[in-house]
């Protein structure tokens, strides 16, 4: 069992969450960064989860951390890993080695103190975090009060059970994911996305202009969109039907479906990247949408950070896609 001493701002239960639900308005929620979550369950010896969308295995429940002050006791014995950012990580007040499977003995203290590079960390134990799963995940939303603990961000005294590990401990400590294997963080970010579905709606200048410049993060982002700050794109002047049927914006749209990662221009200011938390529909134009690999990437940002939009054609985010299944496995894994 874990036991938390402090949750800081937000640390949530997360797995890779629930998609096939938006249709009734319950975001997929899951992991920001499926990717460093996959990873930590891994090297503990648990089940990464399938890939998003394509099946339906959410995989076992770690911990998301934002930014820092998130403190854990052990109460048993456990094998961790944590992946993703940079946030500081300690043992006891002693700085602790991430991307490796440790042993933890019961009284032990995790910590995460300073976010030094990205800003969600994950923290898989060994057995995964055992709390009732809701439309089978164990995914936190903390807007819609799902999931997780009691749909909420962990606070002191909170005590976490843990499964049972699928290996001795003993066998489990001390593997480590290569570094080349590793995502690499930090600013500016480049983020890959396959243009539409609605770019057709943006002057031709515009699409450039949004794949050329900088784009700052907004602090006014969260996990269900990242906003960013830059030029306003502009939009081809609009057919009378749409004015009739969406609106006179010139951003708006007939409301569709709003895929993880779509990124939205209302009034053409400040692009918006959905996030894990998306909501169902939107009647905004969506210049782009993010590859699934990438979606990560803007997890990690930080208010301030300058992210570059490339451009990706459909057949390639599927290969970067592929190629990232393939790393996933335990084949990867090393010792340390």
């Amino acid at each position: 069992m874990l036991e938390v001493v402090s949750g800081g701002p937000q640390t949530t239960v997360q797995d890779l969450g629930r998609p096939g639900y938006l249709h009734t308005g319950m975001p997929p929620s899951g992991a920001f960064d499926s990717f460093s979550l996959r990873v930590a369950n891994l090297l503990v010896g648990n089940n990464p989860g399938g890939r998003y969308l394509v099946g339906r295995d959410p995989g076992d429940a770690g911990l998301e951390v934002l930014l820092l002050g998130c403190r854990l006791r052990a109460t048993a014995d456990h094998v961790i890993a944590v992946t993703g950012g940079d946030l500081s990580l300690t043992l006891n007040d002693a700085p602790l080695p991430m991307w490796r499977a440790i042993l933890v003995r019961s009284g032990d203290v995790i910590a995460f103190t300073m976010p030094r590079r990205g800003v969600r960390a994950y923290l898989a134990v060994a057995g995964g975090i055992d709390v009732p799963p809701f439309l089978g995940s164990r995914a936190t939303n903390v807007r819609a009060a799902v999931g997780g603990v009691e749909g909420r961000g962990l606070k002191s005294g909170d005590r976490l059970r843990v499964g049972t590990p699928a290996r001795p401990l003993a066998e489990l400590a001390d593997r480590a994911w290569p570094e080349d294997a590793r995502r690499q963080l930090g600013a500016p970010w480049t983020v890959r996305v396959v243009l539409g579905p609605q770019d057709h709606l943006f002057e031709p200048e515009s699409v450039e202009t949004f794949l050329t410049v900088d784009w700052k993060l907004s602090p006014v982002s969260d996990r269900m969109g990242c906003r960013y700050i830059g030029p306003k794109l502009e939009f081809l002047p609009r057919p009378d039907y749409l004015i009739e049927q969406a609106g006179s914006d010139p951003s708006n749209i007939v409301d569709d479906g709003t895929p993880l990662g779509g990124i939205q221009v209302p009034s053409g200011l400040e692009p918006i990247v959905m996030g894990a938390d998306v909501p169902s529909f939107g009647g905004y134009a969506k210049i782009a949408t993010v590859i699934s690999s990438d979606i990560g990437v803007v997890g990690q940002g930080k208010p301030g950070d300058i992210v570059h939009f490339r451009a990706v054609d459909a057949a390639e985010a599927e290969e970067i896609g592929l190629a990232q299944e393939v790393m996933l496995s335990d084949a990867t894994v090393v010792r340390a």
